[in-house]
């Protein structure tokens, strides 16, 4: 059987490069891609952590594109030759959840998600059910097109806040979703001011042209309200997994809280009356949900400044030293300074 480059997610702190057999056309619906370009997702890094759920011996890799390479007897919707971004996360279409418009819920998304639980785009092929394909434009290429999926998650959040051109917003982290969330709301909010404490990603933010805090230098309550007139934020994103608190202390009476980021280690301190009191909303939310076409025309009409975003493109066999420009030395599994806003293996 032919091999394939692919890296291989062993247990927590170990990735490896190796061969594996190319996967092949077994079910009606399969769709067996030739991996153009995957981006490594922050979720990546706390998998490798051992703070996301995870399955041995899995070749991770969410974010993808490819060209459509062999197709399963009953697929209709792409044709051999199409370039398609992927959205990794499986849903049954069954469940009670999926048939009520609740599919970021479907009870099997834990244990099929691609690049998790299956075998994803860290790879020279993948094999993936029609139903995830999404056919892209001329005008997205293979490196916009991996962030596809990414972007349809912070749709759905967007879809969700309603934000409004007299809404003062506070992003609380400046990773890639804070900075997608951060693009949304400089062309719709009033006002936007992120936080974030690496200075390479606080250089990425001022060449956005946002206002940016970094935590462990000032009080951002105190810069909040400063910020807003004495008003503090009607929207607070946070896009960390580890300052819900934070988010709580920087929302004006009646605002929004987002809470978006992920890190299952993580535990918060709250007080019930203070949200009932200050009438605060709590936002809760996973995923993107039918945010794939949309996420697709944003793209495709330029709608957001994503130059600084990209860092750099890099061979999948340069794939595991990526991971210590996100800050992860896998070696201690300790964190370190960033050198990197997205990377994207070309594969």
């Amino acid at each position: 059987m032919d091999k394939m480059k692919a890296l291989v997610f062993r247990d927590v702190g170990k990735i490896e490069l190796t061969e594996i057999p190319i996967p092949q056309v077994k079910e009606p619906d399969d769709v067996l891609l030739k991996v153009k370009a995957v981006g490594i997702c922050g979720t990546d890094v706390k998998i490798l952590e051992g703070k996301h759920h995870f399955k041995k011996d899995t070749v991770l890799g969410h974010e993808f594109c490819g060209e459509v390479v062999a197709v399963g007897s009953h697929v209709r919707h792409v044709k051999i030759g199409d370039r398609v971004a992927i959205d990794n996360n499986i849903r049954c279409g069954f469940c009670s959840f999926c048939r009520m418009g609740m599919s970021s819920q479907c009870v099997e998304i834990k244990t099929s998600a691609l690049g998790v639980m299956r075998d994803g785009g860290y790879a020279e092929y993948c094999l993936v059910p029609e139903k995830q394909c999404y056919v892209l434009p001329p005008e997205i290429d293979d490196i916009l097109g991996t962030q596809v999926e990414t972007l349809a998650t912070v749709v759905n959040g967007m879809n969700t806040l309603l934000m409004l051109p007299y809404d003062y917003v506070l992003i609380l982290g400046f990773g890639p979703i804070g900075y997608l969330f951060a693009q949304f709301a400089k062309n719709i909010a009033a006002k936007v001011a992120v936080t974030e404490i690496d200075p390479f990603r606080i250089n990425v933010a001022k060449e956005c042209g946002l206002t940016v805090w970094n935590p462990n230098e000032v009080d951002v309550v105190e810069k909040i309200t400063e910020f807003t007139y004495g008003r503090k934020a009607d929207i607070v994103i946070e896009a960390t997994g580890n300052a819900f608190e934070q988010a709580l202390q920087c929302v004006t009476p009646g605002g929004k809280v987002l809470p978006f980021g992920m890190d299952s280690s993580v535990r918060a301190t709250v007080i019930p009356n203070e949200i009932t009191r200050w009438a605060t909303k709590i936002l809760g939310l996973y995923l993107g949900q039918n945010t794939m076409v949309p996420a697709i025309r944003i793209y495709q009409e330029q709608r957001l400044n994503m130059k600084p975003f990209f860092t750099k493109v890099i061979p999948l066999e340069q794939g595991i030293g990526a991971f210590d420009d996100l800050g992860l030395d896998l070696k201690t599994l300790q964190h370190k300074p960033k050198r990197a806003m997205k990377i994207v293996m070309k594969v």
